[in-house]
């Protein structure tokens, strides 16, 4: 007896927060529709990170004003101006964003993790698939730590084990783990090696946890960040940085898809491909929307790169903010991340993703693309 009051007070409880914690998104037609997914749970760095460096001190990075400006209310904790990747990928599932990062979770909030209505955003920006990358930040091991933490303790409805299945487990890494690469003492081939097989070892942990759908973000070509390129004299890419990228995304592959087969055949994968997106974005910008690809929005200086965005005396550019393909240094506007997901999401071929893009990954065609020409590289 004493069980089921404590049972319907909870299940009441769930009622009330989950109205607004995990109302899905209304679909183009103006209905609500079902999320495509249980939930989802965020890992990684700058690039999907909705506020838990904000509960971190210093030297974490923190992304204040201007960060965040084309979204209401106080700064959001996103390395953007807007929306970033995570929001944009659960959008597309069907919710309103990413879900809160976990530093910010209140108790009830946490209750309902643990009861399986709401997912959770582990990433830090600044962190890395290495241990040793992002000083102050959450590692990729931390956050699978306070994952664990948080699968220990779950009661789901019909079984946690059918939950994690049905849940999108989306993964970004390893830009930071270049920018900490020191060419001096450190080996491409055996620091590229070690970043695949740390790597692997993380979804492995995940999958040992109940995941068994993972979306995969790869590298971007970091050597053409307005960043990188303020570093060159003749203000081109840095192919050097490009081509480190490229082999950890080709040996990511090689070696998940042997990983898979021989220790995870219950797993279901997509590589975004990050790479290739961005790359033939910057080689099309007006198919794509864009009108400036090299120089970024926030910062000051060349390329307006010579500063984080939010840092010193640097300034937002005036205007749509839209046009730029980069907000910062660093990291993209909401508008690049949006054509990016269109692209991972309904894009065929391994160009866009693989071994399969993100529509099939979470077992639903997703109807037809949006009205958005792919940008390819020929």
């Amino acid at each position: 007896m004493a069980k089921s009051i404590f049972l319907a007070c909870v299940l009441g409880l769930v009622a009330v927060c989950c109205s607004s914690v995990t109302e899905a998104r209304p679909a183009a037609n103006g209905e609500n529709r079902q999320p495509l997914v249980n939930t989802v749970y965020v890992f990684g760095d700058s690039l999907v990170d909705v506020g838990n460096n904000d509960y971190l001190p210093a030297p974490a990075p923190r992304a204040n004003r201007p960060y965040g400006m084309d979204l209401p209310g106080r700064p959001t904790g996103r390395f953007t101006n807007g929306y970033n990747l995570a929001d944009v990928v659960s959008q597309r599932l069907g919710f309103e964003t990413s879900p809160q990062a976990y530093l910010s979770m209140l108790p009830h909030e946490k209750l309902l993790l643990g009861l399986c209505q709401i997912g959770a955003n582990y990433a830090s920006g600044g962190s890395g698939i290495l241990d040793t990358t992002g000083e102050g930040t959450l590692t990729m091991r931390t956050q699978i730590k306070y994952f664990k933490r948080a699968a220990d303790l779950m009661f789901c409805f019909p079984s946690k084990e059918d939950h994690l299945a049905n849940s999108l487990f989306l993964l970004s890494g390893g830009g930071n783990d270049f920018s900490a690469f020191n060419p001096s003492t450190d080996n491409p081939s055996a620091y590229i090696a070690k970043m695949v097989s740390t790597y692997i070892e993380h979804i492995q942990a995940l999958y040992n946890l109940g995941a068994r759908m993972v979306g995969i973000l790869d590298v971007p070509p970091v050597g053409c960040t307005p960043g990188s390129r303020v570093g060159m004299s003749n203000g081109a890419c840095n192919d050097v940085a490009n081509s480190l990228a490229q082999g950890f995304n080709n040996l990511l592959r090689t070696q998940l898809a042997g990983a898979v087969a021989a220790n995870m055949k219950d797993l279901k994968y997509s590589i975004a491909s990050n790479y290739n997106i961005l790359t033939n974005t910057i080689a099309n910008p007006f198919i794509a929307g864009f009108k400036e690809v090299e120089t970024a929005c926030c910062g000051v200086g060349r390329f307006r790169a010579e500063e984080m965005c939010s840092h010193g005396n640097t300034t937002a550019c005036t205007g749509n903010h839209n046009d730029y393909m980069f907000w910062d240094k660093l990291h993209g506007t909401q508008a690049t991340y949006e054509h990016g997901v269109v692209a991972f999401f309904y894009g065929d071929g391994p160009e866009y993703a693989e071994p399969i893009n993100f529509s099939t990954l979470v077992k639903k065609k997703g109807g037809p693309a949006p009205n958005i020409q792919l940008v390819t590289n020929e």
